[in-house]
């Protein structure tokens, strides 16, 4: 038997990105340089320095390979797999996690920005980077790290009042929508009424003397 590896530490931040590359085939059929567009994809650990490049679509049928023997995060594989699809439609690729600009109240203005220049993006990056990361980071990491799981924590906390909140907010807001709507159609069903003439025969002409 042998020991499988499994990806640790956070999810990488990755980004796409179209580059244009020879085409060798097509160059030597035409007996000019061919060129295409290829996707590629950047992968930056959390917390690491070493930045991974490789044409996406190979990049994502590796890992996808790994996930199916247990060298991969499947989850990941999932969430990357979404990200690609939303890139190559246009959309805009949200940010995965929490983003620490966003955590003024937890970190200040400096530790933001050192965790930013040591490609840790999110709340939840912070929260899970490993000895590697914290290192990079330098004085008061650690602390960093604390900080950001027990802000993790009370979030998760407050999750189910929230979604209550947020589900009575949208309820009452529908509400408010439904009761307009009503309102209009009853008020336009009063004015078909008053302009709609009455059926039967037309009154008589008065008969001229």
């Amino acid at each position: 038997m042998y020991e499988i590896s499994v990806q640790k530490g956070g999810r990488p931040h990755i980004r796409f990105e179209q580059r244009s590359e020879e085409d060798r085939a097509a160059s030597v059929e035409q007996g000019k340089k061919v060129y295409r567009d290829v996707d590629w994809v950047v992968i930056t650990p959390a917390g690491g320095k070493d930045v991974v490049e490789n044409h996406a679509q190979q990049w994502l049928a590796n890992i996808r390979d790994r996930a199916q023997v247990g060298q991969y995060d499947p989850e990941w594989v999932s969430t990357f797999e979404k990200m690609y699809a939303m890139w190559k439609d246009g959309q805009e690729i949200p940010e995965d996690g929490t983003p620490l600009k966003m955590c003024t109240t937890i970190f200040s203005p400096a530790e933001i920005q050192n965790c930013l220049g040591n490609n840790i993006r999110t709340l939840e990056q912070l929260a899970s980077v490993n000895e590697e990361g914290m290192g990079r980071i330098g004085m008061g990491a650690r602390a960093l790290k604390i900080r950001a799981q027990e802000a993790i924590k009370i979030g998760e906390g407050r999750g189910d009042a929230m979604r209550i909140e947020a589900l009575m907010v949208e309820n009452a807001d529908l509400k408010t929508k439904v009761d307009t709507l009503t309102q209009i159609v009853n008020e336009t069903r009063e004015q078909m009424a008053l302009d709609t003439p009455r059926r039967g025969r037309p009154p008589k002409m008065q008969e001229a003397a």
